[in-house]
Order: structure tokens, then sequence, then C-alpha cells
């Protein structure tokens, strides 16, 4: 990451210098010193205040758990422990990557074993709705049971980009075969971009709860990595809009007039969203989406899909053609 400085004087660089060296200013004659020298600072900046718990020294993750709970993710215990080698349950996993990646919408859920008094009730609904988790067959959620390894590697896989991965990935672990052919793809995903790699034997453990420290090194290596977008709006035509995790909706505008739209190698944890009426084409690759939803009662946008493109609904009205071009889609 990358701080930008707008604008630099003698005198900013005096004020730095000052501040650096832990003097005291007042706001008013540091604006007096800066004047129109404003310094901008771009990127995440994270608190670098001292953490304090009684039970990491030494600890391999040390490093991670001070930067987790510096950006607010994750907190410590009452008795002043942070108790970094205990298991971590799905209700927890769920919260923590909610808070880490801000996902705020919601959505309405059914679980028999999840009820609107429990703590973990929003963050549930948040974690749905963004798709990291759906639950299990029998419409239960198992909140309080430890989230293994294998299926974090699936909750991490729909929250990352993962257009240009290249790689065996986890193939040529020594238990690779025990890995549940529902998490293959996603493992082998999470492995290549180094988020959830093996153990020093060359083994996996696909079944093995996740422990809280292991949670925080993935979690923080996802926000420090990955181009995460607060919402964002595409109003240009033939440009190609690529690698980013978006929180919330994609939306394509009028003003792109009736150029084409290129989104590649994009999660949306939210919904495509098109309203641009005169939009000719728009070409998806290595996409994935709560819902794409057309605007307007006949709008005859052409949608192409190719490699890679999972949309969980398709709300098109008349006018519109979707055409698949490549390997697994599904919208």
């Amino acid at each position: 990451m990358k701080n930008i400085i707008k604008k630099t004087s003698a005198f900013c660089l005096c004020a730095l210098m000052v501040i650096n060296m832990n003097l005291e200013v007042s706001a008013g004659v540091l604006d007096d010193i800066l004047g129109d020298g404003i310094i901008e600072v771009t990127d995440m900046v994270y608190d670098t205040k001292a953490v304090l718990f009684s039970d990491i020294d030494g600890h391999w993750a040390k490093e991670w758990i001070e930067k987790a709970v510096n950006s607010g993710f994750v907190t410590g215990y009452e008795d002043g422990t942070f108790k970094p080698d205990r298991t971590i349950t799905r209700a927890e996993f769920s919260t923590m990557l909610n808070k880490a990646i801000k996902v705020e919408s919601s959505t309405e859920i059914n679980f028999s074993d999840v009820n609107d008094k429990d703590w973990f009730y929003k963050e549930v609904q948040k974690s749905v709705a963004a798709g990291f988790f759906s639950g299990y067959e029998d419409n239960t959620f198992k909140p309080n049971n430890p989230i293994k390894r294998e299926e974090a590697a699936k909750v991490v896989a729909g929250a990352i980009t993962t257009g240009n991965i290249e790689g065996e990935g986890a193939t040529l672990l020594k238990d690779y075969s025990d890995i549940q052919e529902w998490a293959k793809e996603s493992v082998n995903t999470v492995y290549n971009k180094g988020y959830i790699l093996g153990y020093p034997d060359k083994t996996y453990k696909p079944s093995r709860a996740l422990t809280r420290s292991e949670a925080v090194k993935i979690i923080y290596e996802i926000i420090d990595n990955e181009n995460i977008e607060y919402g964002f709006n595409i109003t240009n035509y033939d440009e190609t809009y690529t690698s980013a995790v978006v929180v919330g909706n994609l939306n394509i505008l009028d003003s792109v007039g009736e150029g084409n739209v290129y989104i590649k190698n994009v999660v949306v944890l939210g919904d495509i969203i098109i309203s641009a009426k005169n939009v000719k084409t728009v070409f998806l690759t290595d996409v994935k989406a709560r819902n794409i939803i057309v605007e307007g009662d006949r709008n005859p946008v052409k949608i192409v899909c190719y490699d890679n493109v999972i949309i969980g609904r398709s709300l098109l009205p008349a006018g519109v053609t979707v055409q698949k071009m490549g390997k697994n889609i599904n919208i």
C-alpha cells in the first residue's frame, strides 16, 4: 500500500518532523504551519497502538493478532487474554469476516438453530446475504460448531478475486484426497493465493478446526491484499473494470452511453444493476455476484459470459439476451 502526498512544502516537512519527534502541536498551530500544503493519505492506515495480551508473546501469530485488533475486527477477552489457539465457531468466523470487510446488507434467514435473540443473528443475516455461508441441507446453520479448515476455505473463496490464479494448488499435499469434493476448488484457490496454506509436514488437515490466530491471519491478509470497493458506479464505456471485491452493488449507469462494458475478475457482495438504457453489451469474465438486475421494461442489453461467471439470481426483462461463451457459468 502506498500513501499519496498531494502537496508538500518545506513547512510540511518541518511539521512532519515535529510530529515524528512526539512534540505536542495544537490543531491551530499545525494548520498555520501546513497552510494549503494538505497531506492526503488515501490508503488504509492502521492504529499502531500497543496490543497487550498476556498469552501472545512468542506466539507465531502475534504480529497478525496485533494488526487485526488494531484494525478493529476482533478483540480479546476481559481477562486480558486473546486465546490464540482456541477454536473459532462458524458464528464467530462469520462475525469476524463481516466486520473486516464491512458488510452491511442483510437478508432474511430461517435456520432452525438461529433465532433473533442470538448475539450472532444479524451477523448470520449479513454473511448469508454476502454469499459467505448458506447453511446445511437440514436447514441448520450450526453456529456454535467449530469451523473446519475446508469450510473456511469455501467461505474465503467467496470473498476474494480468483482470476489469473496459477499453480497446482493443494493437489500436491499428502492428504489432498481427504478434502471433500465440494471444497477442493475453494481449497486450491485460497492455497494458490496464499491465504490458507498447508502445514510443514505437507498436509492440509481439512477437517481440523480453525483457531482464532489462524482466522485473524487469513482475514487480515484478505483486507490487506484484495482491492475492496464499497459500492461502485461504472460510468465510462469500453473500459475494463477489473480485480476488485465490491461490498455493496456494482451499478452500470446511463453515462456509459451506447458503448460496451467489460467486467473481469470481480466479486460483487451485492447486485450488479444495469440501469443504462443504451449500453450495447456487458462482458463478464471471472465474476461472482448475488444477483444481476436489468432495469427497464424493455432493455435490449446483451450479456456475454465467458469463464467462471456465477450469479445467484437474474432479473432480466424482455429484450435482454444472455450468451454463454465459456465454462463454469451459472446465470
